[in-house]
Protein backbone atom coordinates (compact mmCIF):
# COMPACT_ATOMS: atom_id res chain seq x y z
CA UNK A 1 0.00 0.00 0.00
CA UNK A 2 1.53 3.33 -1.13
CA UNK A 3 1.50 6.14 1.46
CA UNK A 4 3.95 8.67 -0.06
CA UNK A 5 5.47 9.74 -3.35
CA UNK A 6 8.87 8.45 -2.29
CA UNK A 7 7.41 5.03 -1.53
CA UNK A 8 5.69 5.02 -4.93
CA UNK A 9 8.88 5.92 -6.82
CA UNK A 10 10.73 3.18 -4.95
CA UNK A 11 8.04 0.63 -5.85
CA UNK A 12 8.18 1.62 -9.54
CA UNK A 13 11.98 1.53 -9.61
CA UNK A 14 11.89 -2.12 -8.56
CA UNK A 15 9.88 -3.06 -11.67
CA UNK A 16 11.24 -3.83 -15.13
CA UNK A 17 12.19 -0.96 -17.41
CA UNK A 18 10.10 0.24 -20.38
CA UNK A 19 6.72 -0.31 -18.73
CA UNK A 20 3.52 1.59 -19.43
CA UNK A 21 1.27 2.91 -16.65
CA UNK A 22 -2.42 3.66 -16.22
CA UNK A 23 -3.88 5.25 -13.11
CA UNK A 24 -7.41 4.40 -11.94
CA UNK A 25 -9.44 5.97 -9.16
CA UNK A 26 -11.13 2.63 -8.61
CA UNK A 27 -10.49 -0.92 -9.75
CA UNK A 28 -14.13 -0.97 -10.83
CA UNK A 29 -12.85 0.88 -13.91
CA UNK A 30 -11.73 -2.08 -15.98
CA UNK A 31 -8.87 -2.04 -18.48
CA UNK A 32 -11.08 -1.84 -21.52
CA UNK A 33 -11.60 1.12 -23.89
CA UNK A 34 -14.66 3.33 -23.94
CA UNK A 35 -16.17 1.91 -27.13
CA UNK A 36 -16.05 -1.56 -25.59
CA UNK A 37 -17.63 -0.82 -22.21
CA UNK A 38 -20.27 1.26 -23.99
CA UNK A 39 -20.87 -1.82 -26.19
CA UNK A 40 -20.90 0.20 -29.41
CA UNK A 41 -21.51 -1.82 -32.56
CA UNK A 42 -19.41 -1.41 -35.70
CA UNK A 43 -22.01 0.79 -37.40
CA UNK A 44 -22.12 3.26 -34.50
CA UNK A 45 -18.33 3.37 -34.27
CA UNK A 46 -18.17 4.03 -38.00
CA UNK A 47 -20.74 6.83 -37.82
CA UNK A 48 -18.83 8.54 -35.01
CA UNK A 49 -15.61 8.35 -37.02
CA UNK A 50 -17.36 9.64 -40.17
CA UNK A 51 -18.83 12.66 -38.37
CA UNK A 52 -15.45 13.49 -36.84
CA UNK A 53 -13.76 13.25 -40.25
CA UNK A 54 -16.44 15.44 -41.79
CA UNK A 55 -16.03 18.33 -39.35
CA UNK A 56 -12.71 18.27 -37.48
CA UNK A 57 -10.90 20.16 -40.25
CA UNK A 58 -12.70 23.31 -39.07
CA UNK A 59 -10.43 23.36 -36.01
CA UNK A 60 -7.12 21.68 -36.91
CA UNK A 61 -5.17 20.86 -40.06
CA UNK A 62 -6.64 17.60 -41.46
CA UNK A 63 -4.50 14.46 -41.29
CA UNK A 64 -4.13 11.89 -44.05
CA UNK A 65 -2.86 9.25 -41.62
CA UNK A 66 -5.84 7.36 -40.13
CA UNK A 67 -3.98 6.41 -36.94
CA UNK A 68 -3.19 10.03 -36.11
CA UNK A 69 -6.85 10.87 -36.63
CA UNK A 70 -7.91 7.98 -34.37
CA UNK A 71 -5.55 9.18 -31.61
CA UNK A 72 -6.97 12.70 -32.01
CA UNK A 73 -10.50 11.34 -31.56
CA UNK A 74 -9.39 9.52 -28.42
CA UNK A 75 -7.72 12.52 -26.82
CA UNK A 76 -10.73 14.74 -27.39
CA UNK A 77 -13.14 12.37 -25.67
CA UNK A 78 -14.80 10.35 -28.42
CA UNK A 79 -15.31 6.63 -27.70
CA UNK A 80 -12.70 4.53 -29.51
CA UNK A 81 -11.13 1.11 -29.04
CA UNK A 82 -7.92 2.77 -27.85
CA UNK A 83 -7.04 2.58 -24.16
CA UNK A 84 -4.70 5.30 -22.85
CA UNK A 85 -1.43 4.46 -21.12
CA UNK A 86 1.51 6.65 -20.12
CA UNK A 87 5.22 5.95 -20.17
CA UNK A 88 5.44 8.17 -17.07
CA UNK A 89 4.52 6.57 -13.73
CA UNK A 90 4.07 10.05 -12.23
CA UNK A 91 1.51 11.08 -14.86
CA UNK A 92 -0.38 7.82 -14.24
CA UNK A 93 -0.34 8.48 -10.48
CA UNK A 94 -1.83 11.95 -11.05
CA UNK A 95 -4.74 10.41 -12.98
CA UNK A 96 -5.29 7.80 -10.27
CA UNK A 97 -5.53 10.54 -7.65
CA UNK A 98 -7.83 12.86 -9.64
CA UNK A 99 -10.18 10.47 -11.48
CA UNK A 100 -13.87 10.97 -10.67
CA UNK A 101 -15.08 7.94 -8.69
CA UNK A 102 -18.63 9.13 -7.97
CA UNK A 103 -20.04 6.32 -10.13
CA UNK A 104 -18.43 3.56 -8.05
CA UNK A 105 -18.52 2.37 -4.45
CA UNK A 106 -15.08 0.76 -4.66
CA UNK A 107 -12.40 3.05 -3.21
CA UNK A 108 -9.44 0.83 -4.18
CA UNK A 109 -7.28 3.11 -6.32
CA UNK A 110 -3.85 2.73 -7.83
CA UNK A 111 -1.71 2.38 -10.94
CA UNK A 112 -1.59 -0.51 -13.38
CA UNK A 113 1.86 -1.33 -14.78
CA UNK A 114 1.91 -3.09 -18.16
CA UNK A 115 4.84 -4.68 -19.97
CA UNK A 116 3.82 -3.95 -23.60
CA UNK A 117 6.57 -6.15 -25.03
CA UNK A 118 5.56 -9.23 -23.07
CA UNK A 119 1.91 -8.56 -23.91
CA UNK A 120 2.60 -8.47 -27.64
CA UNK A 121 4.84 -11.51 -27.37
CA UNK A 122 1.91 -13.35 -25.82
CA UNK A 123 -0.34 -12.52 -28.77
CA UNK A 124 1.87 -12.19 -31.87
CA UNK A 125 4.86 -14.33 -30.93
CA UNK A 126 7.45 -11.51 -30.83
CA UNK A 127 8.02 -8.73 -28.32
CA UNK A 128 7.89 -5.89 -30.88
CA UNK A 129 5.72 -2.82 -30.25
CA UNK A 130 4.60 -1.14 -33.48
CA UNK A 131 3.88 2.52 -34.22
CA UNK A 132 1.18 2.42 -36.95
CA UNK A 133 1.18 6.17 -37.60
CA UNK A 134 4.83 6.00 -38.66
CA UNK A 135 4.63 2.84 -40.79
CA UNK A 136 4.33 2.72 -44.58
CA UNK A 137 3.10 -0.87 -44.78
CA UNK A 138 1.04 -1.14 -41.60
CA UNK A 139 1.41 -4.88 -41.19
CA UNK A 140 2.31 -7.27 -38.38
CA UNK A 141 4.28 -10.20 -39.76
CA UNK A 142 4.74 -13.63 -38.27
CA UNK A 143 8.48 -13.01 -38.13
CA UNK A 144 9.28 -16.52 -36.98
CA UNK A 145 8.34 -17.69 -40.51
CA UNK A 146 11.01 -15.59 -42.21
CA UNK A 147 13.96 -17.39 -43.74
CA UNK A 148 16.91 -17.23 -41.34
CA UNK A 149 14.72 -15.24 -38.98
CA UNK A 150 16.34 -13.82 -35.83
CA UNK A 151 12.92 -14.15 -34.18
CA UNK A 152 11.51 -17.34 -32.74
CA UNK A 153 7.85 -17.81 -31.97
CA UNK A 154 7.24 -17.14 -28.28
CA UNK A 155 4.23 -16.97 -26.00
CA UNK A 156 0.92 -18.23 -27.28
CA UNK A 157 1.06 -16.34 -30.60
CA UNK A 158 -2.75 -16.24 -30.67
CA UNK A 159 -2.94 -13.87 -33.63
CA UNK A 160 -1.63 -16.47 -36.03
CA UNK A 161 -4.08 -19.13 -34.87
CA UNK A 162 -6.86 -17.14 -36.56
CA UNK A 163 -5.05 -16.15 -39.75
CA UNK A 164 -6.92 -17.93 -42.54
CA UNK A 165 -6.59 -15.78 -45.67
CA UNK A 166 -3.91 -16.94 -48.12
CA UNK A 167 -3.96 -13.44 -49.54
CA UNK A 168 -2.21 -12.03 -46.48
CA UNK A 169 1.25 -13.44 -47.09
CA UNK A 170 4.41 -11.89 -48.44
CA UNK A 171 7.25 -14.18 -49.52
CA UNK A 172 5.40 -16.97 -47.73
CA UNK A 173 5.37 -14.97 -44.48
CA UNK A 174 1.83 -14.45 -43.11
CA UNK A 175 0.81 -11.01 -41.88
CA UNK A 176 -2.15 -9.10 -40.56
CA UNK A 177 -2.91 -5.48 -41.57
CA UNK A 178 -3.04 -3.18 -38.55
CA UNK A 179 -5.65 -1.02 -40.30
CA UNK A 180 -8.19 -3.81 -39.77
CA UNK A 181 -8.54 -2.50 -36.20
CA UNK A 182 -9.91 0.83 -37.44
CA UNK A 183 -13.56 1.86 -37.96
CA UNK A 184 -14.34 1.68 -41.65
CA UNK A 185 -14.32 5.46 -42.43
CA UNK A 186 -10.77 5.65 -41.03
CA UNK A 187 -9.78 2.40 -42.73
CA UNK A 188 -10.94 3.88 -46.05
CA UNK A 189 -8.93 7.05 -45.46
CA UNK A 190 -5.93 5.21 -46.92
CA UNK A 191 -6.54 4.76 -50.67
CA UNK A 192 -4.69 1.40 -50.58
CA UNK A 193 -7.42 -0.04 -48.37
CA UNK A 194 -10.56 -1.43 -49.97
CA UNK A 195 -12.63 -4.07 -48.14
CA UNK A 196 -11.86 -5.18 -44.59
CA UNK A 197 -11.26 -8.92 -44.73
CA UNK A 198 -9.31 -10.04 -41.65
CA UNK A 199 -10.45 -9.34 -38.10
CA UNK A 200 -8.14 -9.18 -35.12
CA UNK A 201 -8.88 -11.45 -32.18
CA UNK A 202 -6.73 -9.85 -29.48
CA UNK A 203 -5.59 -6.51 -28.09
CA UNK A 204 -2.21 -5.09 -29.07
CA UNK A 205 0.16 -2.54 -27.53
CA UNK A 206 1.03 0.24 -29.98
CA UNK A 207 3.03 3.46 -29.90
CA UNK A 208 1.52 6.76 -31.00
CA UNK A 209 2.72 10.03 -32.46
CA UNK A 210 0.74 13.23 -32.73
CA UNK A 211 1.13 16.95 -33.19
CA UNK A 212 -1.11 17.41 -30.13
CA UNK A 213 0.99 18.77 -27.25
CA UNK A 214 -1.18 17.04 -24.67
CA UNK A 215 -0.13 13.62 -25.96
CA UNK A 216 3.53 14.55 -25.55
CA UNK A 217 3.09 15.91 -22.03
CA UNK A 218 1.17 12.77 -21.02
CA UNK A 219 3.81 10.49 -22.63
CA UNK A 220 1.01 8.69 -24.41
CA UNK A 221 0.90 5.11 -25.57
CA UNK A 222 -2.08 2.87 -26.29
CA UNK A 223 -3.45 -0.59 -26.30
CA UNK A 224 -5.95 -1.15 -29.10
CA UNK A 225 -8.70 -3.71 -28.61
CA UNK A 226 -10.70 -5.85 -30.99
CA UNK A 227 -14.48 -6.03 -30.96
CA UNK A 228 -14.72 -8.83 -28.40
CA UNK A 229 -11.56 -8.98 -26.26
CA UNK A 230 -11.87 -9.12 -22.48
CA UNK A 231 -10.47 -6.36 -20.24
CA UNK A 232 -6.71 -6.68 -19.76
CA UNK A 233 -7.08 -7.09 -16.00
CA UNK A 234 -9.26 -10.12 -16.72
CA UNK A 235 -7.05 -11.52 -19.49
CA UNK A 236 -3.88 -11.25 -17.42
CA UNK A 237 -5.27 -11.82 -13.93
CA UNK A 238 -2.49 -13.27 -11.78
CA UNK A 239 0.17 -12.64 -14.45
CA UNK A 240 2.55 -10.30 -12.64
CA UNK A 241 5.08 -10.43 -15.47
CA UNK A 242 2.69 -8.77 -17.96
CA UNK A 243 0.41 -6.74 -15.70
CA UNK A 244 0.51 -5.74 -12.05
CA UNK A 245 -1.26 -3.28 -9.75
CA UNK A 246 0.28 -0.75 -7.36
CA UNK A 247 -2.34 0.13 -4.74
CA UNK A 248 -2.58 3.67 -3.32
CA UNK A 249 -3.96 4.45 0.14
CA UNK A 250 -7.04 6.66 -0.57
CA UNK A 251 -6.61 8.69 2.63
CA UNK A 252 -3.25 9.96 1.31
CA UNK A 253 -4.71 11.47 -1.90
CA UNK A 254 -4.25 15.15 -1.03
CA UNK A 255 -0.80 14.56 0.43
CA UNK A 256 0.31 12.75 -2.73
CA UNK A 257 -1.15 15.46 -4.97
CA UNK A 258 0.86 18.11 -3.11
CA UNK A 259 4.02 16.03 -3.45
CA UNK A 260 3.38 15.57 -7.18
CA UNK A 261 2.84 19.31 -7.56
CA UNK A 262 6.23 20.00 -5.98
CA UNK A 263 7.69 17.49 -8.44
CA UNK A 264 6.22 19.43 -11.39
CA UNK A 265 3.28 17.12 -12.09
CA UNK A 266 0.00 19.04 -12.03
CA UNK A 267 -2.99 19.94 -14.21
CA UNK A 268 -1.12 22.46 -16.36
CA UNK A 269 1.92 20.24 -17.00
CA UNK A 270 -0.36 17.44 -18.19
CA UNK A 271 -3.00 19.32 -20.23
CA UNK A 272 -0.99 22.32 -21.51
CA UNK A 273 -3.70 24.84 -22.23
CA UNK A 274 -4.94 28.15 -20.82
CA UNK A 275 -7.71 26.52 -18.81
CA UNK A 276 -5.18 24.31 -17.04
CA UNK A 277 -2.87 27.28 -16.43
CA UNK A 278 -5.71 29.17 -14.75
CA UNK A 279 -6.63 26.12 -12.68
CA UNK A 280 -3.03 25.84 -11.51
CA UNK A 281 -2.98 29.53 -10.47
CA UNK A 282 -6.26 29.12 -8.55
CA UNK A 283 -5.01 25.95 -6.83
CA UNK A 284 -1.84 27.74 -5.73
CA UNK A 285 -3.37 31.08 -4.73
CA UNK A 286 -6.88 30.32 -3.55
Amino acid sequence: MILSLGQYVEAVSELNHDLWFRGVGSTDFKLTPQARWMQLDAETEGTIAYRFLRDYGKYVEPESNPWKVYALMQHHGLPTRLLDWSRSPLVALYFALTQDTSSTNNSKKGVWALDPHLMNEYFIGTDLVYCPSQMGQRRVYNLSKMENSPYTAKGNGKVWENLQSDKNTENSVPFKPLDEYLPYPLYALDPKNTIKEVSWSCPLAIEATSSVGRMDSQHSAFTIHDESSLPLDTLFKGSNDILRFIEIEPSQTQKLLKQLHRAGIHHESIYRDLDSLCKKIKDEML
